[in-house]
């Protein structure tokens, strides 16, 4: 446990430092596919749990089929497409895309230029991730102290009780984003009245990059079985057979 404990702190300490890549460290250049997912991959990784991507060709295409980020010009993405694929990266773990794009529609409210909106972002996504983490630092620290005193007196239960604080401290901060989502899924909610109609955002939905192709696949077979059911006509009632059994 000693040594998980000292990952997190590591873990923590990167999160407090951590920045994403101004608009001019942006590719100046257009690029391919491979080449875009390798930049923001690499830009995020220290955000991304070991052995996972933060982006994958399939949900870049996915953006572009939802409009959320422009068609790529002759298979090749621009500096302002990459921006928007960072942030959309960022951003989809606790927002829809529908609502993700609710958000995007109102981006001339901070500016109609995009390199300021892209540098907007930034600052608000480090300036937050940094506060968070250093908050949570201390608590971590604390969990690691006592493990140490305990573990020195022989306490059998230390690691136990070491566990146990980090399940306390995961469900606090549960449950703060949870209430940060449910305020902000309420604002968005607004945003979407107030501005457009509901069909408006209406965004095609797509597998995520946590479903698998296999659930994929399934959702299709029951939605044609669906389909084929509605089509089916329903079997006619015999009216004779219906009089012999009121007789």
């Amino acid at each position: 446990m000693k040594k998980e404990i000292g990952d997190l702190q590591e873990y923590l300490k990167k999160v407090a430092v951590f920045s994403l890549p101004k608009y001019k460290e942006l590719p100046s250049v257009e690029l391919y596919m491979e080449q875009v997912l390798n930049f923001i991959n690499g830009a995020l990784a220290d955000l991304t749990p070991a052995g996972e991507k933060a982006l994958t060709s399939f949900m870049v295409n996915n953006y572009v089929k939802a409009k959320m980020i422009s068609t790529p010009t002759k298979k090749k993405y621009s500096r302002d497409q990459i921006g928007y694929l960072i942030a959309i990266c960022l951003m989809k773990s606790t927002l829809s895309m529908g609502d993700i794009a609710v958000l995007l529609e109102h981006e001339a409210g901070i500016s109609i230029e995009k390199e300021r909106v892209y540098s907007f972002f930034c600052e608000l996504e480090t300036a937050i991730l940094a506060e968070t983490a250093k908050k949570t630092a201390p608590r971590v620290d604390e969990v690691a102290r006592r493990l140490k005193i305990e573990t020195s007196r022989k306490n059998k239960h230390a690691e136990d009780n070491a566990i146990n604080s980090l399940a306390l401290l995961a469900l606090r901060l549960s449950i703060q984003a949870q209430a940060n989502k449910l305020l902000s899924d309420y604002i968005v909610d607004v945003l979407r009245k107030s501005s457009r109609t509901e069909e408006a955002y209406s965004i095609e939905t797509y597998p995520s990059n946590k479903e698998t192709k296999h659930e994929a696949a399934l959702g299709k077979v029951e939605a044609k079985r669906l389909a084929e059911a509605k089509q089916t006509p329903k079997p006619k009632k015999d009216k004779k057979s219906e009089k012999e059994k009121k007789a």
